[in-house]
């Protein structure tokens, strides 16, 4: 009988050593709740009614990253990689309000963070937006987080987009015909990465916020 314990005890601990190793090996990224909306391009206008274009200079996109250390960093490179894939000067600047309608303007805003710390595994999880207009309209982004913005898994959609709406209304007052405007959220963006691995959630997470950028600039 003790033979037959022994044999089930060294078989249960091959499994559970089987099941660490898995564990330790796996990383993914998901998200509990996200989406993404894009509004239209360029208004057709009369010019004579006083209509005109924006920005200044549609080959530079003026980037801020408004998220917490150590993701900013993260962050900042992703998307400096995507800008220049699709040959735009990127510009770093944190204070993007002195930019409006200079150029295109990214705005990655990222109010709640989460960690998590277990023996196998390293998890790291943002909740958050990005913003992209090609008139370069950051003061409408920046008003809409000043003014006070929900953030709750059952509002996020509704508070994202807020910031196109909002952008929508301004550029009709100032009449700039390029209006095209773009919103990506996410709540509980999540990365787990498995001890035995070597990539960064960090940088996961700054991927995959890179690749909702890179997908609006290949349909803008």
């Amino acid at each position: 009988m003790r033979r037959i314990f022994v044999v089930l005890g060294v078989a249960a601990l091959t499994v559970l050593f089987i099941l660490g190793i898995a564990t330790a090996s796996e990383s993914y990224i998901l998200s509990e709740y996200s989406g993404a909306f894009q509004h239209g391009g360029a208004t057709i206008v009369d010019k004579n009614y006083g209509w005109k274009s924006a920005p200044q200079n549609p080959n530079v996109v003026y980037i801020a990253v408004w998220v917490p250390k150590p993701y900013r960093n993260y962050i900042k490179k992703a998307l400096v990689r995507v800008a220049e894939k699709h040959g735009l000067k990127a510009v770093v600047d944190m204070d993007i309000s002195g930019d409006d309608l200079k150029g295109r303007v990214v705005l990655v805003y990222i109010p709640s963070i989460g960690a998590g710390y277990r023996v196998l595994y390293t998890e790291r999880e943002v909740s958050g937006i990005l913003y992209y207009s090609y008139a370069g309209d950051a003061k409408s982004a920046v008003d809409v987080i000043n003014n006070g913005t929900v953030w709750s898994e059952s509002e996020i959609d509704k508070t994202a987009q807020r910031f196109c709406h909002a952008s929508i209304v301004r550029m009709n007052e100032l009449r700039i015909a390029n209006q095209t405007c773009a919103v990506a959220y996410w709540w509980n963006l999540r990365a787990k990465v498995g001890k035995l691995r070597e990539e960064s959630p960090y940088e996961m997470i700054a991927d995959e916020i890179a690749s909702q950028l890179d997908q609006f600039l290949e349909s803008d």
